[in-house]
């Protein structure tokens, strides 16, 4: 259980890193995907409520650190989302399709509307931040399909070595 949450720990280090060094580049009228919400679905879908809160509790802190004019924001709407997320899967099956394009759906609306609320806030409610919010959800949509799949896809692979 232990090598388990280290390794999902290391693997949401790798996300974080990725998220600050490589997503940039992909950045679209000012807006940048955030894939650190498919990796908190495969979080939440594979791992207890508990260690998942907790990891995306630490990963959040620290992706918080690099952005002190929100800080705690991803924190919080990390937390939210682990616990709307987990309580959203229950009733489905675990290797349920729909369930999970349903869960990538409604993570991404949850992050941008919190997200939507707090720039409006600290820097008032616009026009041009609700363009930017829906070009970031839907932004944030299609990326969380193609990084939740690949690791759907890349956790399914299985190594054999046979000695001839």
């Amino acid at each position: 259980m232990i090598i388990s949450i280290l390794w999902t720990f290391l693997l949401g280090l790798v996300f974080l890193y990725t998220q600050l060094l490589i997503i940039p580049a992909f950045s679209i009228a000012s807006v940048t995907p955030n894939v650190l919400i498919p990796w908190l679905i495969y979080l939440v879908w594979t791992r207890p409520k508990k260690h998942a809160l907790i990891l995306a509790f630490i990963i959040a802190v620290m992706y918080d650190t690099t952005q002190p004019d929100t800080f705690g924001m991803h924190a919080l709407v990390f937390c939210l989302l682990v616990l709307a997320i987990d309580a959203f899967r229950k009733p489905f099956e675990v290797d349920s399709v729909v369930a999970k394009l349903l869960t990538i759906g409604l993570a991404n609306l949850i992050y941008s509307v919190v997200q939507n609320i707090i720039f409006g806030m600290s820097y008032g409610f616009s026009s041009s931040l609700m363009l930017l919010s829906l070009g970031g959800f839907l932004y944030n949509l299609l990326i969380s399909f193609v990084v939740f799949w690949s690791m759907q896809l890349l956790s399914k692979v299985r190594l054999i070595i046979v000695h001839d």
